[in-house]
């Protein structure tokens, strides 16, 4: 029984020592987050930071933490107007994969997540996935700008599957035939 006591006490000790170690840790990892800016982390390790903070009911100044500027930094992707090479425009090839322009000047899309999780959407949710989608017109002239001429032109393939799509007759700006 005497054993049984004593075990149980050094494990208790231990996890003192251990739960002492990790608010150390902690402390150290928030004290140095604290003092350089130009530490790189991710949100979600800084948010479960927090909530293990909390949870220590230890006291943090969050106006001392400034994220680096990768972090704030928003995706881009420019044009280049001078190539290195032949210093000639290029086009964005994540246009160019994702996007595609019908002869009238509008350009369509697929949905995005449209592969994912397939066994858990409904069979409506799959139909509308399998559709495309019209880029609005401040979209499109802006994917205008990001190809050059060559993506620009009118493209014909045999057995295009977007035939019907490439003539807007309905609007006078983007008919071809004349009115009868």
């Amino acid at each position: 029984m005497l054993r049984l006591v004593c075990g149980a006490v050094r494990a208790a000790a231990r996890m003192k020592e251990t739960y002492i170690q990790t608010a150390n840790t902690q402390a150290l990892f928030f004290r140095g987050l604290q003092t350089s800016p130009s530490y790189n982390f991710q949100a979600g390790s800084l948010v479960s930071g927090f909530l293990r903070y909390n949870f220590l009911n230890t006291n943090i100044n969050s106006s001392n933490i400034v994220p680096s500027p990768s972090v704030l930094q928003s995706q881009s992707r420019t044009v280049t107007k001078f190539s290195r090479q032949k210093g000639k425009r290029r086009s964005v090839r994540a246009v160019v994969q994702r996007f595609y322009r019908l002869h009238w000047g509008g350009w369509i899309r697929t949905r995005a997540g449209r592969h994912r999780f397939l066994w858990k959407k409904k069979d409506s949710l799959k139909r509308r996935h399998r559709q495309h989608v019209f880029c609005n017109a401040t979209q499109s002239r802006l994917l205008d700008k990001m190809v050059t001429k060559f993506w620009r032109k009118p493209r014909f393939y045999v057995d295009d599957p977007y035939e019907p799509y490439h003539t807007r007759e309905e609007y006078y700006v983007t008919r071809k035939k004349p009115l009868p």
